[in-house]
C-alpha cells in the first residue's frame, strides 16, 4: 500500500514577522506513534519546501550538476568537442530543463546559480578558463539562457493549452481575454488571454499568471503559429538575446 502524504504551502511570511509555532515544533500522534513534519516533500525528482521559493530544488539541482560536471571534467582531454556537446545536453542541460516551468519567478540569485552552471558547462565544452565570457559560448551553441529557457517551457504550455493540445486541467487555467463592452485596439486580437489579479507576490508566480503574463507580451505572430514545431522556432529565435 502506498503511504499517502499531505502538503501544507504558505506566502513567504512578511519582514520581521516572528511566527509563535514553526512547522518544525508542530507534531501529529496517531495513536501512541507520533509523526514529525517535514520541512521538504519530494514529488518526482522535485523538491518542494512549504513557502515554494524553490531554493531547496535548485540546491540540490546544482549539487547534481556539479558531481556531473566534475566528472565530465576528469574525461574532456580524451574525447573531442562534439563529443562533450553531446554528453553536456545528455547530462547537463537534460536536469536544468527537467520540471524548469516549475522555477518561473524564482528570485534572481537562484537563477544566476542555475546560470553559472550553464557557463561552466559551454567552457568546458570549449575547454576555456572561467574568465572567458560566457554570452559569445552560448551564442555559438545555440543555448538559451536559464531565464529565457524557463520561460520557453511555461510559454510552450500556454500554447498547447491554448489550443487545446494539454491536459483539461492546465486548460482550465487559462481564459480567452474579453474587453467588454470597451472598444479598445486589443479587442480584435483573439490570442491574448486574462491575467487574474492576485493579492500575494507568490501567487503572480502561479501559471495562470505567469503564463497569460508571459504570452500577451509574445508578438502576435508568434502566438498564432499555425503549429507546435513553428512556434517553438520562432519562439526561440525570439527569446535569443541579441547582445
Amino acid at each position: 500500500m502506498t503511504p499517502r502524504r499531505n502538503c501544507l504551502f504558505s506566502p513567504p511570511p512578511p519582514p520581521r514577522y516572528v511566527p509563535t509555532v514553526t512547522l518544525s515544533q508542530l507534531e501529529l500522534k496517531v495513536g501512541e506513534c507520533a509523526i514529525a513534519p517535514s520541512v521538504t516533500v519530494r514529488n518526482l525528482g522535485v523538491i518542494f519546501d512549504p513557502h515554494l521559493t524553490m531554493s531547496d530544488y535548485v540546491s540540490s539541482l546544482c549539487k547534481s550538476v556539479n558531481f556531473h560536471l566534475r566528472n565530465l571534467r576528469r574525461i574532456r582531454r580524451f574525447i573531442d568537442q562534439s563529443t562533450c556537446a553531446h554528453a553536456v545536453r545528455s547530462l547537463i542541460l537534460s536536469r536544468l530543463d527537467y520540471c524548469n516551468s516549475l522555477l518561473a519567478g524564482i528570485s534572481k540569485s537562484d537563477v544566476q546559480r542555475l546560470q553559472s552552471l550553464q557557463n561552466r558547462a559551454a567552457r568546458l565544452i570549449y575547454q576555456v578558463d572561467r574568465y572567458t565570457p560566457s554570452s559569445p559560448l552560448l551564442r555559438e551553441l545555440h543555448w538559451l539562457p536559464v531565464q529565457q529557457r524557463i520561460h520557453f517551457k511555461v510559454l510552450l504550455h500556454v500554447y498547447n493549452s491554448f489550443y487545446h493540445l494539454s491536459p483539461v486541467y492546465l486548460q482550465d487555467l487559462i481564459a480567452k481575454y474579453n474587453p467588454g463592452r470597451r472598444n479598445l485596439r486589443s479587442g480584435n486580437d483573439n490570442t491574448r488571454l486574462a491575467i487574474p489579479s492576485t493579492r500575494r507576490s507568490a501567487g503572480d508566480r502561479s501559471f495562470a499568471v505567469i503564463g497569460p503574463r508571459l504570452w500577451n507580451a509574445l508578438p502576435s505572430h508568434i502566438r498564432a503559429a499555425p503549429n507546435v514545431q513553428c512556434f517553438k522556432k520562432l519562439l526561440k529565435t525570439h527569446l535569443f538575446p541579441i547582445e
